[in-house]
């Protein structure tokens, strides 16, 4: 529509195929090794001829195919050191840390880019083997295939190599939680951007009316995303008000309701409207990261309750994890959260979505970490000061004053659980100073034994 405001893209791009489908890479690397495996035996292009033949062995076409078998093992070898490697580091990640993070795993460059050089080496291998067996002529010849066979093994012991620090890293639990909250921040920025174009102040929820027709789900799922310019679309042809009441990574049921569409007339929606509205919103079998900020939060908190769980017992790594939920959440303040309110190029309010605040993001980082290590000072002392940290930069006085409150509540639960602990008077203290910073005083010191 011409002098309409260009909007982002919120739908699925080619970017996200390609990092979902983690069938694409793999079969890429079979597709070039098979065809680099029919052009370079016997070359039948001249101008890859002449640039290859210079670089090519001398060899017979059996003695190409004994090379060619020498380094489709080697490949195959060092494919099945990576591949246990891995195997043993996700057991270890999802038992000791969370089974969430599996899809760092699956998303890491050593399934995205190491497998699909090992599988497409390995099918030129193949093919080059099964093309040299139909060559009949016996003399020594420039054997381009080798050349890149040579080529080939190098990258693959290379990212043998690559593989291995990498997996090591991921081991340290300081990368791992590190690598959940630059994630959790790269999505919050994605959908910061989407913002653009919305209302700057989001308008209360509009009340829903008699002639209002519901928006039921269509199938069990999460919901993964919903792409706020296409309903707008809708919403703007069809002269319809969409108000979408679950948030990005709950669960719906079929039939369930998720929110609620009407018209500006006085006439009943159409059934077909109701279509529309729900491609927009995508669902998924399981929480995704890329649309779905709380998940991030939430990947960081499993973290640290099960290292404060009996059988691990590991206080320091709650802490890691607490201090890159502060680090995380104080990020977070500087960015827009919350419902959001689009309108069409004449203004008028016509999507109503749904999204977590700050408020809502503090709550669901401190309250389970509380509830099973209220006994672990060092841990108590990290949410107090992740609470104050965040409170500090909300700019509502209310959200402030729900920061003092929260304060004042960990401090309770946490003498509540160990009445006439030596160290519930150095917290006291501690969330005295944490209240007066609050107040525009300065930042207290970390005392020792957060350590």
């Amino acid at each position: 529509m011409e002098g309409r405001t260009r909007r982002p893209h919120e739908g699925q791009s080619l970017r996200w195929w390609v990092r979902h489908q983690l069938w694409i890479p793999p079969l890429v690397g079979v597709l070039v090794g098979g065809c680099l495996g029919v052009l370079l035996v016997q070359p039948s292009l001249p101008v890859v001829g002449k640039l290859l033949t210079g670089a090519a062995w001398q060899a017979t076409a059996n003695e190409a195919r004994n090379t060619l078998s020498t380094v489709l093992g080697i490949v195959l070898t060092s494919l099945s050191i990576i591949l246990s490697l891995s195997m043993l580091v996700v057991q270890n990640a999802a038992g000791q840390y969370s089974p969430r993070l599996l899809r760092m795993y699956l998303h890491s460059a050593g399934v995205r880019v190491v497998i699909p050089v090992f599988v497409g080496t390995s099918v030129f291998c193949l093919v080059a083997s099964h093309a040299f067996g139909l060559v009949s002529e016996v003399e020594r010849a420039p054997r381009p295939a080798l050349a890149l066979a040579m080529v080939l093994l190098v990258l693959c012991e290379g990212a043998l190599i690559y593989s291995v620090f990498q997996t090591f890293q991921l081991m340290r639990v300081e990368n791992l939680v590190r690598r959940v909250r630059e994630d959790t921040l790269g999505t919050a920025r994605t959908l910061e951007g989407f913002r653009v174009h919305d209302l700057p102040r989001p308008l209360p929820p509009r009340p829903r009316a008699a002639t209002a027709h519901p928006l039921r789900s269509r199938h069990n799922g999460f919901i993964a995303a919903v792409d706020a310019q296409a309903m707008l679309d809708v919403a703007t042809a069809r002269r319809l008000v969409v108000q979408v009441e679950r948030s990005i990574g709950e669960p719906v049921t079929r039939g369930e309701a998720l929110g609620w569409f009407d018209t500006e007339t006085d006439s009943r929606p159409e059934a077909s409207d109701e279509a529309l509205v729900l491609r927009a919103i995508r669902l998924d079998r399981w929480r995704d990261d890329d649309r779905d900020l709380a998940l991030g939060v939430r990947q960081l908190v499993d973290v640290a309750i099960k290292a404060l769980s009996p059988g691990i017992n590991d206080p320091y790594t709650a802490v890691e994890a607490v201090d890159q939920l502060t680090f995380l959440l104080c990020e977070l303040s500087r960015m827009r959260l919350g419902p959001r309110v689009l309108a069409d190029d004449a203004g008028t309010p016509r999507v109503f979505l749904r999204g977590p605040t700050l408020r809502d993001l503090l709550t669901l980082a401190t309250d389970q970490i509380l509830r099973y290590g209220a006994e672990e000072p060092a841990v108590v002392l990290r949410l107090l000061r992740l609470t104050a940290a965040v409170g500090q930069r909300m700019p509502e006085a209310e959200d402030r004053q729900a920061a003092r409150e929260q304060l004042r509540a960990f401090l309770a639960v946490s003498e509540q659980t160990q009445p006439g602990a030596s160290w519930h008077v150095l917290l006291r203290h501690h969330t005295e100073a944490l209240e007066q910073a609050l107040d525009g005083g300065p930042w207290p010191p970390l005392p020792a034994i957060g350590f």
